[in-house]
């Protein structure tokens, strides 16, 4: 029968369930709001281990599906309290029946106007219907633009990580190919999202849709258009819908500007600093405070702002740059085929969950020695103004995220504050070029007390 959509039987099927539509509404917005909330902590866990693995692609499907829940949640909050809000006005009808204007023995002026402005409680209650049956797939629609925008970027990701694995290119002719795609495929995209806000711009004329038609079906393969157009066309073709289903997008990235610009200032001259210096202590630098939804860890993190061990453990996370800066240190330890990011590793297997570990290769465990050997001469630990001896090994924490780790003897130390100070390369822009220069990366303050 769904497949004669034209027959009767089924019109007044959809009919039926038009009418009846509220109570799957209320169900399915509960659901969904229940297990949004749940998924919202997961999301910032997960967000904050991909900066930390620098798992580029990863983090951004988080960043970019972590919006979409939100609006998602926003509207179908907002959804369910106008549902309530209908069904009382609902439940009033049945008590009181419609407004007796008559009785309320208002002026003739006041009268006329609250039944012009006003008007029936049945013209109310039909509003307020509208309102939910049009907020409920607007808050669909809106995740899947973002699931759109998603993958439109990620398909550009794909395509230039697919060509970089295969080796077709040499490093500069990779960027150059790169660059050139990304002009073709990003002025593309530019089209289609032109003749988004202008609600189809590009597809009126004769000869704008015949240079537009390309453009428009390959795009629409990339995004799945087929899952929600009839929704998208649904809205256009309404005079008041479709300003919202057009503009809502662009009204939650301003709002969202605002909202985050808009914060407590509870000082005149002390405020929250991003990084950890002489009179300020980030909890950023401090493991037993770091919270779990901070998005990113410091250059170096101690245990603690107080020591009472003659030892200080010292943990450096890995990132990109730092290995990049260990290249430029030593250009023989720059492979001629960058090997990070995701690629298959026939390394390790994990077959019906038996795991085959196979020889790393011979010249791997050397090439490590000369990598950490490399990374120890770049740093210069300081503790006040005295140099410290150090020496970093690798491991991974409790995240799988690899770090630099060592240990450094304070038993000298005398009771009170110190100041911890690494000393190292760090990137600087001047004249929009990154350079590397050796500076103070990170000032610790810590106070030691012996057992």
């Amino acid at each position: 029968m769904s497949e004669d959509y034209n027959s009767s039987d089924f019109k007044k099927l959809l009919d039926k369930l038009q009418t009846e539509s509220w109570q799957l509404e209320l169900l399915i917005s509960g659901f969904a709001i229940f297990g949004l909330f749940q998924a919202k902590d997961p999301l910032e866990v997960e967000l904050i281990k991909a900066i930390g693995n620098n798992e580029e692609i990863y983090g951004y499907l988080i960043r970019t599906v972590y919006p979409a829940l939100t609006i998602l949640l926003i509207v179908l909050l907002i959804h369910v309290i106008l549902r309530g809000v209908w069904i009382g006005a609902l439940g009033l009808r049945y008590v009181s029946g419609d407004i007796d204007y008559e009785h309320l023995n208002y002026s003739k002026k006041f009268t006329d106007r609250l039944t012009q402005k006003v008007g029936s409680f049945d013209r109310y209650i039909s509003r307020l219907e509208n309102i939910c049956s049009t907020l409920f797939a607007i808050a669909f629609l809106m995740a899947f633009y973002f699931m759109a925008y998603m993958l439109v970027v990620g398909f550009f990701a794909t395509t230039t990580s697919l060509v970089e694995i295969t080796g077709i290119f040499s490093k500069d002719q990779q960027i150059q190919f790169t660059a050139a795609w990304g002009l073709i495929y990003f002025s593309m995209a530019l089209l289609v999202f032109v003749d988004f806000i202008g609600m189809g711009v590009l597809k009126k004329g004769n000869l704008r849709p015949k240079i537009y038609m390309p453009i428009y079906r390959f795009f629409g393969i990339i995004t799945l258009s087929f899952l929600y157009r009839p929704l998208v066309y649904n809205f256009l073709d309404q005079k008041r819908a479709k300003w919202l289903a057009t503009f809502i997008l662009p009204a939650y990235i301003l709002g969202s500007v605002l909202v985050s610009s808009f914060k407590k200032q509870q000082s005149n001259y002390l405020g929250e600093n991003p990084e950890s210096s002489t009179i300020y202590a980030s909890t950023s630098n401090y493991e037993d405070v770091i919270d779990e939804n901070d998005e990113l860890v410091d250059f170096a993190v101690i245990p603690s702002k107080v020591i009472t061990t003659p030892y200080l453990p010292l943990k450096v996370p890995y990132t990109s740059f730092k290995e990049d800066a260990v290249f430029k240190q030593d250009s023989t330890l720059n492979p001629e085929k960058d090997r990070r990011g995701y690629r298959f590793n026939a390394r390790k297997i994990d077959l019906f969950g038996a795991q085959f570990q196979f020889n790393n290769g011979p010249n791997d465990f050397e090439e490590q020695k000369k990598y950490l050997k490399v990374f120890n001469n770049m740093y210069k630990i300081m503790i006040d103004s005295t140099v410290i001896e150090k020496e970093f090994i690798y491991t991974t924490n409790e995240n799988e995220r690899l770090q630099f780790e060592t240990f450094l003897d304070i038993s000298h130390l005398e009771n009170g504050k110190h100041l911890l100070y690494v000393v190292g390369p760090r990137g600087q822009t001047a004249f929009f070029e990154q350079k590397i220069i050796n500076d103070t990366i990170v000032t610790i303050p810590f106070w030691y007390f012996k057992n």
